[in-house]
C-alpha cells in the first residue's frame, strides 16, 4: 500500500480535524486574531450604517458596505477556486443557486430596462450573492461564526440604542443629524415627515428607525437578532439580555409584522428546547401549518386578508394587503419569466384602496422585478443551505454552533414569512445572504470534520495493514511506556 494511501487527504481536511479541538481560552477571550474575522466584524458594522453616509460615482451610489463586499466576494471566489483545485470543498446546493439567482436577476433586467437594468441589478446581485459568497468562504477558525454573531448582537444592542433616541426627540435624529454633514436628503422622508404620514409616524408618535431605511426593517432586524441570542446563548445572562432589548426595539418600531415574527421565532425555538427527543418535531409543524393554508386558500375568498387577521395584524392592514396582492399578482402573470423591471408600474391606481406604489410583499416585489424565476431563485438560496440535513447533533461541532445552526433556522423561517408581508431592501436584503452563507459554512464545518474524523479513525487500521501489525496497540504501548516512565519519581542522591 503506498504511503500517501494512509496520510489524511489533505492539510485543509487535517486542519478540520484539528477545529475540534476546544480552545477554550480563545473563546473565554470573547475574540480572535484572525484577520478575516475582524474583516467580517468591521464588514457588519458597515452594513448598518445610514445610507446618507454613501458616496457617489457617476450615477451609482456606493456604501462602504457594498465595497466591502465586493473586495470580499473576490477573495472568497479566489478561495473557493483554490479548494475546488485541491478538492478540499463540499457543495452546499446554495453554492449553485446563489450565483443562479444573481445571474437571473441581471438577466431580467437586462431585458426589461436594457442597461440601466443591468447597473441597478448588477448593484443588488453584488450586495447579496457578493454578501453570501463572503460569509461562506471567510469564516474559517472553531466558533468563527459564533464569535461574529457575539459581536454582531452587541452592534444590534447600540443600534437599538440610537433608533430610541427617535421617539426620545419626537424626530428622525440619525436622519437629521448625516443631513446635517452630508446634505443628503431622501424626497419620501421629507413628504412623510412634512404630513406625519403612517409610515414614519403612528398613534401621533415617530416610530423608532434609528440608522436603518425603515421602522419596518429596523423591527425585522431586532427579529433576526433577537431570535439568534435567543437560541444560542439562552443559558446566560447576555443571550435573555439581547432579546430583552431587541423586543424592545420592536415595540418602539410600532412594526406589527415584525412582532408577529418575533413571537413565530422565540415559540419556535421555545419549542425546539422543550421537545429534545422528538425528532420528527418540525415535520409535524410543517404538516399542520400546510394543512391550515391549505384551508384557508380553500375556504377564503381574501386569503391573505384572513391569514393576516388570524396572525394578530389589525384587519385594515391585512385587507390592504389583500388589495396589492389581488393587483399585484395579475402584472405578475403577465410577465411571469422577466417581470415589469425595477421601475415598472404594476397598475396600482387602478384599485381604490391603494394609496402608494408601496408594495408590502418581499416575494410579490421580487417577482415583479425579476419575474418568478427571480423571486424562487432567491427563496431556494435562503432555504437550500438546509439541504444537506440537521447538524445540530453533530458531535464535530461545539454546542454554540449546533444551536446556531438550529437558530439560522428559525430566523430563515420568520424572514420567509415576514417576507409575504413585508418588504425587505438595504440591510435586511444583506443580512439574508450573510444568514445563508453563515448556515452553508457550518454544514461544510461539520462534514469535513467528519470527514477528518473518519480518516484518522482508519488510520492505524491502514497501517496495520500495510506493516503487517497492530499500529494502534503498538502505539498506545508506547504512550503506556511513556506515561508510566514520566511517572517514576527522580531521586536525588545526598551528596
Amino acid at each position: 500500500m503506498a504511503r500517501k494511501s494512509v496520510e489524511l487527504s489533505s492539510d485543509f481536511q487535517f486542519g478540520h480535524l484539528q477545529d475540534r479541538r476546544p480552545r477554550q481560552a480563545g473563546r473565554a477571550a470573547g475574540g480572535s486574531l484572525s484577520g478575516d474575522e475582524l474583516y467580517l466584524k468591521l464588514l457588519l458594522v458597515t452594513i448598518f450604517l445610514p445610507e446618507g453616509l454613501s458616496f457617489f460615482v457617476g450615477d451609482f451610489r456606493l456604501s462602504a458596505a457594498r465595497v466591502m463586499i465586493l473586495f470580499s466576494s473576490i477573495v472568497a471566489l479566489s478561495r473557493l477556486s483554490q479548494r475546488m483545485s485541491a478538492r478540499e470543498s463540499v457543495c452546499i446546493p446554495s453554492d449553485i443557486l446563489a450565483p443562479a439567482a444573481g445571474a437571473w436577476m441581471m438577466l431580467a433586467a437586462t431585458i426589461t430596462d436594457g442597461l440601466a437594468g443591468l447597473k441597478g441589478a448588477g448593484i443588488e446581485v453584488i450586495e447579496f450573492v457578493g454578501a453570501y459568497l463572503t460569509f461562506r468562504f471567510l469564516l474559517g477558525s472553531p466558533d468563527s461564526a459564533v464569535r461574529v454573531l457575539r459581536f454582531s448582537c452587541k452592534l444590534m444592542i447600540v443600534v437599538v440604542c440610537i433608533a430610541l433616541i427617535d421617539p426620545l426627540y419626537d424626530k428622525l435624529f440619525t436622519y437629521e443629524f448625516v443631513k446635517s454633514i452630508t446634505g443628503y436628503t431622501k424626497p419620501s422622508y421629507e413628504s412623510a415627515l412634512a404630513s406625519r404620514a403612517e409610515s414614519l409616524f403612528r398613534d401621533g408618535v415617530i416610530r423608532a428607525m434609528g440608522p436603518l431605511e425603515h421602522s419596518i426593517l429596523f423591527g425585522a432586524v431586532c427579529v433576526w437578532f433577537g431570535v439568534l441570542a435567543f437560541s444560542v446563548f439562552r443559558s446566560g445572562l447576555f443571550g435573555w439580555s439581547v432579546a430583552g432589548i431587541a423586543l424592545v426595539g420592536i415595540l418602539f418600531s410600532q412594526a406589527r409584522s415584525p412582532l408577529l415574527g418575533y413571537v413565530i421565532g422565540v415559540g419556535l425555538a421555545v419549542f425546539y428546547g422543550a421537545t429534545p427527543g422528538f425528532t420528527a418535531r418540525w415535520k409535524v409543524v410543517g404538516s399542520f401549518v400546510t394543512v391550515a393554508l391549505v384551508a384557508i386558500f380553500s375556504f377564503s375568498g381574501s386569503p391573505i386578508a384572513t391569514l393576516v387577521r388570524l396572525s394578530g395584524v389589525s384587519a385594515e392592514s391585512g385587507w390592504y394587503r389583500q388589495a396589492i396582492w389581488d393587483t399585484a399578482v395579475p402584472v405578475v402573470l403577465g410577465s411571469p419569466l422577466f417581470g415589469i423591471g425595477l421601475n415598472g408600474d404594476w397598475n396600482w391606481q387602478s384599485h381604490g384602496g391603494l394609496v402608494s406604489a408601496s408594495l408590502d410583499s418581499f416575494w410579490l416585489s421580487a417577482a415583479l422585478m425579476y419575474g418568478i424565476p427571480g423571486s424562487l431563485l432567491v427563496l431556494l438560496t435562503i432555504v437550500s443551505a438546509f439541504w444537506l440535513g440537521p447538524i445540530d447533533r453533530s458531535p464535530h461541532l461545539s454546542l454554540e454552533e449546533r444551536r446556531l445552526s438550529v437558530a439560522l433556522g428559525l430566523l430563515t423561517t420568520t424572514a420567509v414569512v415576514l417576507g409575504f408581508i413585508v418588504h425587505f431592501w438595504g440591510t435586511c436584503w444583506i443580512l439574508l445572504a450573510v444568514f445563508a452563507g453563515m448556515r452553508a459554512n457550518l454544514a461544510e464545518t461539520a462534514i469535513m470534520r467528519d470527514r477528518a474524523a473518519r480518516a484518522a479513525e482508519a488510520e492505524p487500521i491502514a497501517l496495520s495493514e500495510a506493516f503487517g501489525f497492530d499500529v494502534l496497540g503498538a502505539r498506545n504501548a508506547h504512550v503506556g511506556r511513556r506515561s508510566r516512565w514520566h511517572s517514576v519519581p527522580v531521586r536525588m542522591e545526598k551528596p
